[in-house]
């Protein structure tokens, strides 16, 4: 399907691990209802049901806690 337009929505970070996404948000002609879990740790970062829809491209790494033993 093709975008009306796309725009920078600067960067986001996920509050469980820390990895960092350059954030676009592309415009729709129809709504769009997805959903973004974090790559590193599975966090659900954003919900939308719109005609607006982010994606997320990871810059930043952060720390999987998935891995950590206490």
């Amino acid at each position: 399907m093709a975008t009306w337009s796309s725009e920078s929505a600067g960067k986001e970070s996920c509050p469980e691990c820390g990895s960092v996404y350059e954030v676009t948000i592309h415009y729709f002609p129809m709504r769009d209802s997805d959903y973004f879990n974090c790559e590193v740790c599975g966090y659900e970062m954003q919900r939308w049901n719109d005609t607006a829809s982010p994606s997320f491209k990871l810059v930043e790494r952060g720390q999987s806690r998935k891995n950590e033993t206490t």
